[in-house]
């Protein structure tokens, strides 16, 4: 395993494309973070306020969880996180 890790979530995929390249770029691994609950179309519609992406974006306490985490960080001296904004 590398030193760098490249962490990274994407609903759409545009977040994957610039994860790779960033891994590709510094030599890292790569890892996909899932949710344990997967994102629908619905989901995602950021412009209706009641969808689910737009209630965890206006409440900074609500962070959906992690289906796979990290068995271990301990070799990992960088961490790059990508994720959309």
């Amino acid at each position: 395993m590398s030193e760098i890790l490249v962490a990274y979530f994407s609903a759409t995929g545009i977040t994957e494309k610039l994860a790779k390249k960033i891994a590709n770029v510094v030599d890292g691994d790569l890892h996909e973070i899932h949710p344990e609950i997967p994102y629908s179309a619905a989901d995602l519609d950021w412009m209706n306020k009641n969808s689910r992406s737009s209630v965890e974006m206006n409440d900074k306490l609500f962070r959906p969880a992690i289906a796979n985490k990290l068995e271990s960080t301990e070799n990992i001296k960088i961490l790059i996180l990508a994720f959309p904004i």
